[in-house]
């Protein structure tokens, strides 16, 4: 009851924010449509109908709130982070070769492998584009240095896969440089449109951090769970996420590589998944990893809790640590 309350709070509080996003997002996109060609706008549908849970935004405009007053700063700051990571997951599905995104088509399969690298590559180019035409330099720093991390940590992820380095320290380092950086860039976009002072940044580079890192162990405990989405995700792609990651680090060695070895047999996944799900439970891993999610959550919010009138962030920071998909 507690939670549905935060959340109809919480849209309450946005919603007029968020309207005023949406109109702003075409208005920059779609305002020479001579120059847009029919694949670029069909490909902007296709991203601005995506339906998400506006997280990133949301994190930005409730920053904002707590620092001053949202602004039409505010709200580019708020559209091209999410574009950031619009396109991010973009190259991820290409790179990944998935199927599905958010339950749906995901658009590698619809447009191709081709034009979805060009079209991230194209969302990239026109953020950049928007920040100098708006003379948003702040926002371009955040987003260049942002990058950087995504990037950084995709390499570490792909060279830990290869050389089957699986610590749950280094999993975690890569979920603050990957999910982190961008809830990161959210609350420091928003939180420097509405008057920011640096010496006063690193409470925000804190709590999003924590953040970061409790979302992805989030969504990884979710990826083991029957929740109308797609399930085992990270095992079909031979890849091992922080839950299985604990399991692995609470068994002994023999049982460990021999688990590993299923995982990465990635043709065979039908007929390994029910022995590789047993180990997950037989190790713990689940409940390992809600019980380290629950303490980066709880220092996300003490974070929080030093800054004058964050209520509505803490509730939200709630939320989306207790969501179930």
């Amino acid at each position: 009851m507690i939670a549905m309350d935060v959340k109809q709070n919480i849209t309450e509080v946005l919603e007029q924010d968020l309207q005023r996003i949406d109109s702003l997002k075409r208005e920059i996109f779609f305002q020479d449509k001579k120059e847009t060609s029919t694949l670029i706008a069909t490909f902007l549908e296709y991203v601005f109908n995506k339906q998400g849970k506006n997280l990133r935004p949301k994190l930005a405009l409730l920053t904002s709130k707590v620092v001053g007053k949202t602004n039409r700063s505010t709200y580019l700051s708020a559209i091209l982070i999410d574009i950031l990571h619009e396109a991010t997951l973009l190259h991820d599905d290409v790179v990944d070769a998935a199927e599905l995104r958010r339950g749906a088509t995901s658009a590698n399969v619809v447009f191709g492998n081709k034009a979805t690298v060009l079209m991230g590559d194209y969302l990239l180019s026109k953020m950049i584009e928007v920040c100098t035409k708006q003379q948003e330099f702040k926002l371009l720093e955040i987003i260049s240095t942002t990058l950087v991390s995504l990037s950084k940590g995709e390499l570490i992820q792909l060279n830990a896969t290869k050389e089957n380095e699986f610590s749950v320290d280094q999993l975690t380092k890569i979920a603050a440089l990957k999910t982190g950086s961008l809830l990161k860039a959210s609350c420091l976009a928003g939180a420097y449109s509405a008057g920011l002072k640096e010496e006063e940044e690193q409470v925000w580079n804190d709590f999003a951090e924590y953040l970061g890192i409790a979302y992805q162990i989030k969504d990884d405990i979710i990826d083991y769970v029957e929740n109308g989405k797609e399930r085992f995700k990270d095992i079909k792609e031979g890849k091992v996420n922080i839950p299985m990651a604990l399991a692995l680090e609470n068994s002994d060695k023999n049982n460990s590589e021999h688990i590993l070895t299923l995982i990465k047999d990635k043709e065979n996944f039908d007929a390994n998944i029910n022995e590789i799900e047993l180990f997950l439970e037989n190790n713990y891993g689940l409940q390992k990893a809600e019980e380290l999610q629950e303490m980066y959550l709880q220092k996300s919010i003490s974070e929080l809790k030093k800054l004058s009138g964050s209520e509505d962030l803490i509730g939200f920071t709630v939320m989306i640590g207790k969501r179930k998909y």
